[in-house]
Parts: structure tokens; sequence; C-alpha cells
């Protein structure tokens, strides 16, 4: 039997970074295969409710994506790579929800843990429902060079926006659904 060599880093940036990976195949070849190693991230569908609205609000935040050329509306999200979050994905969440949107949640529930894309990079990516939000005091407005607005919608208006375009990112689309989803079962237990 061979040994495989280790894999090689091609690449180290800031976030992630880029290694070849050579991989046994079933026919007794060695396939080489470029995985980025990212840092883990998550994602916050965050709920509020107004009194005379039918349905939660649900924030969404504008921002411009260059890999994909465009503005792009998305749910709050962060990574996982500030020290004092000590790894752990629901502080993130948290700390992501004030910077971003100026709230914190009374309620936060994951949702989902997922890989972003399985097929080149080992991103985990939590999904959480926040709910019983309370409005930070000292709320810091979003940072303009990331976020460039910050909108509360009905949660229809944001599902119709999924099967329409405006929304393709693909966690707020997961988050999205799910909350809706979540949110159906916990009327049925009632």
């Amino acid at each position: 039997m061979t040994q495989l060599d280790p894999s090689q880093t091609v690449y180290q940036g800031k976030i992630f970074s880029v290694r070849k990976q050579p991989v046994p195949q079933p026919n007794g070849a060695i396939a080489m295969y470029d995985i980025v190693d990212h840092v883990d991230a998550v994602a916050i569908v965050a709920l509020r409710t107004e009194a005379g609205e039918a349905e939660p609000l649900v924030a969404l935040v504008h921002q411009s994506r260059p890999a994909v050329g465009q503005q792009t509306w998305e749910i709050p999200a962060g990574l996982m790579d500030d020290p004092e979050d000590g790894g752990d994905p629901e502080a993130t969440a948290r700390r992501e929800l004030a910077e971003e949107i100026g709230y914190e949640a009374g309620n936060l529930r994951l949702l989902v843990r997922e890989y972003s894309s399985a097929g080149f990079t080992n991103e985990m990516l939590w999904i959480y429902l926040a709910t019983d939000l309370r409005a930070l005091p000292v709320a810091t407005a979003p940072d303009p060079f990331e976020i460039t607005r910050v909108e509360w919608a009905p949660l229809s208006v944001a599902m119709e926006r999924c099967l329409n375009d405006p929304v393709a990112d693909s966690k707020t689309l997961i988050g999205l659904w799910l909350a809706r989803d979540a949110l159906t079962a916990d009327e049925m237990s009632r």
C-alpha cells in the first residue's frame, strides 16, 4: 500500500485557505481535490411582532456581494471569528443580531446546522430562529461598508421573494423556509 502525500495548502487568506487533498478513488487511483477550509458561520431569522400586524416581520439586510456582482437581500449572518464568542455559535448569533440590526433575542432556537457546500468547503453554518426581540438601548447603525439597508418585511412577503428571485442567497432561503415551518408546527401544537 502506498502512502498518500498529506494535503498541501496552496493559498492562505484571512477567513479561508485552499488546500490540495489527495483522495483514494474506488478504482485505486488518487484524485486531487481542491478544498476550501473556511471559518464557520451563523445566520439568524430574526422575527418581531408588531401590534396590528397579521404576521411576524423578518429582518432582511441588503449588502454588496462582489463574488456574485450584485446587492443581495439576506438574513443577518456572520463568521465565528470573534475571540470573545469563544467558538460558540449561539454567542456569535447574539453578537451578529446586535451588530447588524440592533436587537437582542429573548429566545434563540437552532433550526439547522448544515454545510454550506460540502462538495468543496468544510464551512459549517448554524441557522437560528430569533424571537422575543428587543431593540438595544444604544443600537449602533450597521456598518455602511457591509450593510446598506435593513428592512423588516412580513414573513409572507419574504417567502414570496424566495420564489421570485430577489432572495437568492442559500442561507436565507433555507432559514426562511425552516422558520416558517417551525412557526407552523408551533401553532399546530397549541
